[in-house]
């Protein structure tokens, strides 16, 4: 359930559902995988988080709500990351980073790469 924002009514009025009555959206199913060695760190373990279908991938990328809501995941979790997919083939943003949120993208200027974004970590092979 997330609170509504454009993307979210946008999704709603194009075949999602309709808001409850206390303002905020279910939105179907995320799949989630869990990696206990990340593929961009092995010291570190990743949570995965996919939408449904296209439609919600590409809500998810414009929704500030859904951004909101897994970057307080992240902080909540102590994770040092949050990556979001901006969707199709687009680079990823960037929403949280070892304890402050920011809106960088991947294969920006800050991180031309993963690999520079990774390097940004505390090492918790130590």
């Amino acid at each position: 359930m997330f609170d509504v924002d454009d993307a979210l009514r946008e999704y709603a009025e194009t075949g999602g559902p309709e808001p409850e009555a206390d303002g905020r959206i279910q939105i179907g199913y995320v799949y989630l995988t869990i990696r206990f060695q990340s593929f961009m760190q092995p010291h570190y373990a990743s949570m995965e988080f996919w939408a449904a279908t296209s439609g919600m991938s590409r809500m998810f990328a414009r929704s500030v709500r859904v951004r909101e809501a897994f970057t307080g995941l992240t902080a909540a979790s102590g994770g040092v990351c949050c990556l979001f997919d901006t969707g199709d083939g687009g680079p990823e943003q960037v929403c949280w980073l070892n304890g402050e949120t920011t809106q960088e993208m991947i294969s920006g200027p800050r991180f031309p790469d993963r690999r520079a974004l990774v390097s940004t970590w505390p090492d918790r092979g130590q």
